[in-house]
Parts: C-alpha cells; structure tokens; sequence
C-alpha cells in the first residue's frame, strides 16, 4: 500500500477512531488498508449499524463520500421496501449470524441500483458489508429470460441440442408438432424424430451445417411420437458463445405437410381441366389472338411490337396480373427482357437474367409450362423484392421452344392462385407454340 493511501485512510477515520475502543482501533485500521484495494463496494459499522468507513467503489457506486456518510446509519441508503430487509439482517448479525441478501441501493442522486449485500459481524459487535453491484448482471439475466420466453412459448417449433446433439430445449411449438412433451424427449439425441430413410441425407445437412454455419428451409421429413412421417422445413445454426466456442444447436422446424399436398392437388387440377372455359367462348378468342400473333409476324412492324402484342394477349386470355416476355441469348446464356405489361419501370433494372438455375431452365427441361403456387418460398426466382412490391404470390412459366430450340419464356403473374385454376394447359401450351414461333419467324424476316 502506498503512503499516499496511508495517509488518506487515517485522514478519513482517524477523528472516528477517538470513539472506538483502543483495543479494535488497530483491526478497524487493517481492514481499511485491506478495503482500499477491493474491487468492490465496501462498508464497515460500528456495533450501533453506523457507518466508521466506505473504500473508494462504495462511494463511487453510492455518490456520498466518506466524510458525508460516516456516524450515520446506512439505512438511508436503501429504499423503503429495502429498509426492513436491512433491519432484519441486521438482528442476524447482532446474535453473530453472517447474512446475504439482495436490495436497492439510493444513490446520493436518488439513482437506483441492484446490489448484492454480503455482511457478516465483527469481533467488537459491528459489520463489515461487501456491496455487488448487480446492475448488468440483472441486465443478462432479464435479456436472457426474455429470449428464453419468446423460445418456449413460439408457435413455431425449436429445439436446442448440445454439442452431442442431445436434447437441451424443446419448446411448445417441437411439442405440438412432434407430440412429445419436453419431460419427455430432454436428453434423448435428435435422431429420436429422425426417419431411417432420411439417415443419410441428414449426414450431410450435418456436414454443411459445420461448413456453412447455417442452413436454411431445408425441405425434409421427420416422424412423430405416432409414427407419422411429417413433411417440414428445417433450419439449421451453430451455436457458439461471446468466444467463439462451439456450444451446440438451433433448431427450426415448420410443418409443411398440408402446404406440399395443397400444391400437388393443385398442380393436378391446374394440368387435368381442359374444358372449363369452352363453353365461354373462349376459343374463339384464343383464335384470335393467335391470328394477330401470326399476322403480327409476318407483318412489316418489328419485334418489339410484336413481343408487346404477345404479353398484352397473355394477360387478356389467362386474366393474369402481369406478364413479362424474355428473349434467350445462346451466347451469354441470359434471358433479355422484351417486353412487358402490368409492371412498373423498376423492372427494366433486371434486363437480364441468368438462365442456369433458373425457374425457366426447369420450365425447358419439362417442357411445358411450370406453375408456382408460392413465389416468396421459391429460391430460384431471380426477381422476388420485384414480386413482394406487386404483392404477386402465383406464377405461370411458359418456355418457348422449337424443336430443341430455346427461344424465351412468357411469365404470367397473379396476386392469387385463384386466378390459374380455370387456365387450359393444351392452350398454354398451344399458345407458347405459336408465339415462340411467331418470334422465330420475325427475328429470321
């Protein structure tokens, strides 16, 4: 200890000592030289609960210095609901009883703080009290009661594994899709949910879950407490800590079940009415239509009055929303945009796009049009912050094709799949025909 501390620990107690039995003046002196270098609130009294010294971090954390608070009783620093805590514990240490407990302590400028109060007698009857102060510790704790909250309580299910992949977590939302209850399934590794046939497949998630990280609406299937294989959207995250240490897993599931049967029946539906709209009169002007694409072609005006044309017959045929015509570049393997209708400027800024990995590389290999029921879960579509804007949630995908010949796609977008389902796909089909050849025959002329 420096003889600067010496000094100022004398000069702070020195008058008080004068009041205090010569036989505990030289303890209450050690203790003060001891105090000065704690790191923690410290506060000594005498047999009376009033205050003989406070080391530097009790002023600090209180506001009041040594001098203001010394003879008085620390009562004055805690709340009123606090007080009688303080009263009480200070009873335990009167019979010699050591005592912790937790309280609110009153800055000088009427600041509160959570503190932690550790105190225990002293050889002459008075106290010694360490002060904790608990402020970001209460912080932690409630952030993280907070998100242990949103976690268990979530509708969607989610599961916590350890570095083992044992079970740590499992939330209302595991419960009511798997139909285990957490007393049930802790502890129990995640293959517990995993189907034989999705062994090797979960393999490697798990390696790209370790090189990636993360993984995202990985579309697989697991099996209840039934039985009963279930169709679901998994996340994946690697869980580490403020160090980077690995501590587990974060598991996401969404049952998609329903979704993948509603597509399905819908697709069928969407490819087996032929016949709806005939009695409508609808082929008639699907004839004349196709009569003005034909004309259109062999006419003197250009290929962009005859790409308009096409979009603008698409969307009066099908009473779609919105339709964009792009034009296949073999060299640059990209699809150009045309033409469209029903869309806003900002969609020339996607002029053109990537044709490997795209929805309309599926539509070609199919050959026929490719129908997507919702856009915003779909990862191949290179236009998605475009769609959200134009609130469209359905696409039709008409490749145009010649022999083996990629000409371009008609996209056909809808605000509802409501809007496709009386649709003819002989005429889609029909239809991409003509215009593909329509486009053929201008782009040679």
């Amino acid at each position: 200890m420096t003889p600067e501390t010496i000094l100022r620990i004398h000069k702070n107690i020195q008058p008080f000592l004068t009041h205090v039995e010569p036989r505990i003046q030289d303890e209450i002196v050690h203790s003060v030289k001891i105090a000065e270098s704690l790191n923690e609130g410290l506060w000594v009294g005498d047999a009376n609960q009033n205050t003989v010294y406070v080391n530097p971090l009790f002023e600090k954390l209180s506001g009041y210095s040594l001098s203001e608070i010394v003879g008085k009783s620390i009562e004055g620093c805690f709340s009123r609901e606090d007080k009688k805590t303080v009263l009480a514990q200070n009873h335990l240490r009167e019979i010699g009883v050591s005592s912790q407990y937790e309280a609110t302590l009153i800055t000088k400028t009427n600041k509160k703080i959570p503190i932690l109060v550790s105190a225990a007698t002293t050889s002459n009857g008075g106290s010694i009290a360490i002060l904790t102060n608990l402020t970001k510790f209460k912080k932690l704790k409630s952030r993280d009661k907070i998100a242990e909250q949103i976690i268990r309580h979530s509708t969607e299910a989610m599961v916590v594994l350890d570095k083992k992949r044992r079970i740590k977590m499992w939330n209302n939302g595991a419960s009511r899709l798997f139909g285990y209850k957490e007393k049930e399934i802790l502890n129990n590794k995640i293959d517990i949910i995993i189907p034989e046939s999705e062994s090797e497949e979960n393999f490697r998630i798990r390696q790209e879950v370790e090189t990636k990280g993360v993984i995202k609406n990985y579309e697989g299937r697991r099996i209840n407490k039934n039985k009963e294989i279930i169709d679901v959207s998994i996340s994946i995250s690697r869980v580490t800590d403020e160090k980077s240490n690995f501590k587990g897993y974060l598991i996401f599931y969404r049952d998609i079940t329903q979704q993948k049967k509603f597509d399905l029946e819908l697709q069928k539906r969407f490819e087996a009415i032929q016949d709806a709209y005939k009695e409508l009169g609808l082929q008639k002007r699907e004839s004349d239509y196709l009569y003005e694409i034909t004309d259109s072609a062999v006419s003197p005006t250009g290929l962009q009055e005859l790409s308009q044309l096409i979009v603008a017959a698409a969307c009066m045929l099908t009473k779609c929303d919105a339709a964009v015509l792009r034009i296949f570049e073999e060299k640059s393997k990209t699809l150009r945009l045309k033409a469209l209708i029903g869309l806003n400027g900002e969609w020339h800024n996607k002029n053109k796009i990537a044709y490997e990995n795209s929805l309309a590389q599926d539509a070609f290999k199919l050959k026929r049009p490719l129908i997507i029921q919702d856009l915003n879960s779909n990862k191949k579509h290179q236009s998605i912050n475009l769609v959200k804007k134009h609130h469209f949630t359905s696409l039709v995908l008409i490749p145009l094709i010649i022999g083996e010949k990629n000409i371009g796609t008609i996209s056909l977008y809808a605000t509802t799949s409501s809007k496709f389902r009386l649709i003819e796909t002989d005429f889609l089909e029909r239809f991409g025909k003509q215009c593909s050849l329509a486009i053929f025959t201008k782009s040679v002329l």
